[in-house]
């Protein structure tokens, strides 16, 4: 039932993408072009204010791919892309901390799994344990932070897998805005595959992962 959920769940993501693309280039009298302009206008402090806004998403549950796309339609592929990565990476270190500090406030409010096969991992396999969780993302972006925090993984074990495995999300994301604001049906595409290829490998593998972790017999 869960895959089945899934699927619909990155079809509908596809939809999305799509619709998007659509809704920005063929409908809205408000082109791409001008949003960016926009947000340039401000100078040299733009992109300062998103990664101000991206490190403070996880206080608020803000949704961070809402940020990605905002700044590829913005700042383009590049340096679009390195913008996303670093907001990111200032994202999930404030997540960290929250998770190392408020860890148990967090847990007791919200439904997250935890079990001592994971926490063990968790404590002596911390780099490979987020890399995978972020290159298949099983849960939020910022609840595997807080997660990381609260079980005292290494930061710098942390922040290092999280460098990696954010990589193909944020290709995706980096070649998603452009395609809106070029109108590059190419691009569109490209990001469609990046998203197909994690879809599928979030698939395939979820039953796996979940069992290493012990989140399922």
């Amino acid at each position: 039932m869960r895959s089945r959920l899934n699927v619909v769940k990155g079809c509908l993501f596809v939809a999305a993408l799509i619709g998007l693309y659509y809704l920005f280039n063929v409908r809205l009298s408000i082109h791409p072009k001008e949003i960016q302009e926009f947000i340039t206008s401000f100078g040299w402090i733009s992109p300062v204010i998103f990664l101000v806004a991206y490190t403070l998403a996880p206080f608020i549950y803000f949704p961070s791919s809402l940020l990605s796309i905002t700044a590829s339609i913005t700042y383009g592929i590049w340096p679009g892309i390195l913008y996303i990565w670093t907001g990111a990476l200032g994202g999930a270190t404030s997540g960290y901390f929250i998770g190392r500090f408020m860890g148990r406030t967090i847990f007791s409010k919200r439904q997250i799994p935890w079990n001592v096969r994971m926490r063990y991992l968790m404590e002596n396999r911390g780099f490979l344990v987020v890399l995978v969780l972020r290159l298949i993302p099983l849960m939020g972006f910022s609840m595997l932070s807080y997660l990381s925090g609260f079980s005292k993984i290494k930061y710098s074990h942390f922040i290092s897998a999280t460098m990696i495995g954010i990589i193909p999300g944020m290709l995706m994301y980096g070649t998603f805005g452009q395609s809106i604001v070029s109108g590059s049906r190419l691009l569109l595409w490209i990001a469609i595959a990046f998203l197909f290829i994690l879809s599928a490998a979030g698939f395939f593998l979820r039953k796996k992962i979940k069992k290493w972790l012990g989140l399922q017999p």
